[in-house]
């Protein structure tokens, strides 16, 4: 199996870094609250389902966490390379520790996903679950133009996050999710603007493709595709 290596990058910051449970002691406990709480292999499970290419040669999974989407993807498509991007060193150990348990080479590199250290045209399909509400909404837009760059002509993009809610009860959910993580970054996801905003990025179709009802409010399923 080929060696993992973290690999890091000089990254110019403008989001303040949100660690995945906003404070980094809660970050080994990343995994059992969201499998316990927000019914993660289903939403995750449709994502990977939703890839209109089934033979992807490479994906990129940005804000990859524990790397649980990352490991995902390399199950349903053995045959394809993957990367996870990170920008929190914590989170990667665990990550690291994860896809060495399952024996599965997937390369962990820390990095931004509004500055990707990846070369035009690179990848079928790119994925990111629950990171983009942690973005400013300039860095949401940065970072899908950012995404559009490294897709090749016909590529993918497969996003789970909060989207906007479809009834009052999702919306009252989604305040605790607001004061954990900010309202500043999350308001945007509540107003269901991040179509318009993959849209405004080079992307000339987007799509919401379903929504799934947690005790965190609704996670939205969206993809859009390079053309």
């Amino acid at each position: 199996m080929k060696k993992i290596i973290i690999k890091s990058k000089t990254m110019a910051t403008s989001t303040t870094y949100i660690p995945a449970l906003k404070y980094n002691w809660l970050t080994k406990f990343y995994d059992f609250l969201i499998q316990a709480f927000l019914k993660e292999k289903s939403w995750k499970t449709y994502l990977i389902e939703s890839f209109s290419n089934k033979s992807p040669q490479s994906i990129l999974d940005i804000g990859t966490g524990t790397a649980t989407l990352s490991i995902m993807v390399k199950q349903a498509y053995p045959q394809a390379n993957i990367a996870g991007l990170d920008g929190d060193d914590k989170i990667l150990v665990i990550a690291k520790s994860k896809v060495l348990q399952q024996g599965l080479n997937i390369d962990l590199i820390r990095g931004m996903s509004y500055e990707l250290p990846f070369p035009d045209n690179h990848f079928d399909v790119v994925t990111s679950s629950l990171m983009i509400h942690h973005l400013s909404d300039e860095d949401k837009v940065r970072t899908f133009e950012e995404v559009f760059r490294v897709l090749k002509p016909g590529g993918e993009f497969c996003i789970a996050d909060w989207g906007k809610p479809d009834a009052k009860s999702s919306r009252l959910l989604f305040y605790w999710v607001q004061f954990l993580d900010g309202f500043k970054t999350t308001s945007s996801n509540v107003k269901g603007l991040l179509p318009k905003f993959l849209s405004a990025s080079g992307f000339a179709i987007v799509n919401e493709l379903k929504k799934y009802k947690t005790i965190g409010g609704s996670i939205s399923i969206y993809k859009a595709r390079k053309v």
